[in-house]
């Protein structure tokens, strides 16, 4: 892989980049070499904003979370993802949102627990059913 541009590690300029779509906040899943967003956010995201409630701090509480140069490194980022666009290598593979979940509903609770989903996530998603939008979809804009 080329490597990233040099800017990929300023964090003023992943600022003027990031649209808070909230996308890169919710886990992730590799099947075949693909990876593919799950239904299931961060603990630590506000679904109605698609805010971080820890983001200056969330690389120390989080330690999963990954850093803009680590996502692109990982394809954590859709294709419509600022990233991609302005700091992506020309051979990025972008995380995939086009999974039909509700094909693997029956497996949700194996889902859930592969990827380490808080019992109140879980709870949330589960209520919601097998056919509705990806919430980060449904986020209020610009709430603060």
């Amino acid at each position: 892989m080329e490597s990233a541009p040099a800017a990929t590690t300023d964090p003023a300029v992943h600022e003027a980049l990031c649209k808070r779509c909230g996308k890169c906040c919710y886990r992730k899943i590799v099947i075949d070499d693909t990876v593919y967003i799950t239904p299931f956010p961060c603990k630590y995201l506000d679904t109605r904003t698609n805010l971080c409630t820890i983001y200056p701090r969330r690389h120390q509480i989080h330690r999963s979370c990954l850093s803009v140069p680590q996502g692109l490194r990982f394809s954590a980022f859709p294709v419509d993802c600022a990233y991609v666009a302005a700091l992506a290598p020309s051979e990025y593979r972008p995380a995939r949102e086009d999974r039909d979940w509700s094909k693997e509903w029956h497996n949700f609770d194996a889902l859930a627990d592969d990827l380490d989903v808080p019992p109140a996530i879980r709870e949330l998603i589960r209520a919601r059913g097998p056919h509705a939008p990806p919430l980060y979809l449904e986020a209020r804009r610009g709430a603060t």
